[in-house]
């Protein structure tokens, strides 16, 4: 009997040690929690605290709370270091799972991730079950991201907009059915690599801003070019796509080496997806 009550008044110590910490950590005071962490480590031991704080107290804040926690109590550059593990090791449970960067995820600034449903599921199975009803009540409170913004926050430039600035100047200087080639495998490549560009109509937004200069006849050709299958030098949309990432200028030596860095192919397979872009980084050796 005696047992039964000492296990009960240790059950209520930690009840009310929960419930205190909690509404600490709700209201963000820093030195109300510091002196409560203070206070229960000598009630009941660091270990159970720290247990009762990372299993119970932080899985019922909200996530600003979950990061004002970390980030000040362990400091700002070991909290960016816990990210940056944290975000490694969610690329790597992703990626494992078969799933595409750039399509099924991204990452964006402040360690945020934008995921499809598909990588929702996969990331709340590798949840031990205690923690999926919350991870779902956090997902539920996130914004769905415009991809546009979204890419371009990611790059840390007007990515788009400077594309179409540069895809209006190059068609100035192209054919008719020159023009209509390069905004089809251009547009092809930029909606393989982020489909959500096509639920935001990007590129019938995009032909009409990069055509909006030319006469309306040409318009007119371009827009009508019957070529169903349309072929174009990807150097130079490669060219383009690195200039619109605010890249330096791509220099070749001559015609016969014209080839991109292991870096560059990367950063183009950020934006953009070509059959022939995926082999060459396949086959790129990986220490270079």
């Amino acid at each position: 009997m005696k047992i039964n009550i000492f296990q009960r008044h240790k059950n209520k110590q930690l009840t009310k040690a929960k419930r205190q910490l909690t509404q600490a950590l709700h209201q963000r005071d820093m030195a109300a929690l510091q002196n409560l962490i203070t206070r229960w480590q000598k009630i009941i031991k660091e270990e159970k605290l720290t247990n009762l704080i990372v299993n119970e107290v932080l899985l019922e804040c909200d996530a600003e709370s979950h990061s004002w926690f970390f980030e000040n109590c362990l400091g700002k550059f070991r909290y960016q270091q816990m990210q940056q593990q944290a975000q490694n090791n969610v690329f790597h449970i992703l990626v494992n799972a078969g799933l595409e960067p750039g399509k099924d995820f991204s990452f964006g600034l402040d360690a945020e991730i934008i995921i499809s449903d598909r990588t929702k599921q996969v990331l709340i199975d590798h949840l031990p079950q205690q923690q999926q009803k919350f991870f779902e009540a956090q997902l539920q409170f996130a914004k769905v991201a415009d991809p546009i913004a979204a890419i371009e926050q990611n790059l840390g430039c007007p990515f788009y907009q400077n594309l179409t600035i540069i895809a209006a100047r190059q068609v100035q200087s192209l054919s008719n059915t020159q023009a209509a080639a390069y905004l089809g495998v251009l547009l092809a490549g930029l909606v393989k690599r982020h489909p959500a560009l096509q639920d935001v109509d990007f590129p019938t937004k995009f032909i009409f801003n990069s055509l909006q200069e030319l006469p309306q006849q040409r318009v007119t050709a371009i827009l009508n070019d019957q070529e169903t299958n349309p072929q174009f030098d990807q150097v130079i949309i490669f060219q383009d796509l690195l200039a619109a990432m605010e890249e330096p200028e791509v220099v070749w030596m001559n015609e016969a080496e014209r080839c991109l860095s292991l870096e560059q192919l990367k950063k183009l397979d950020l934006v953009w997806c070509g059959e022939d872009m995926s082999a060459e980084i396949m086959a790129t050796p990986k220490d270079l």
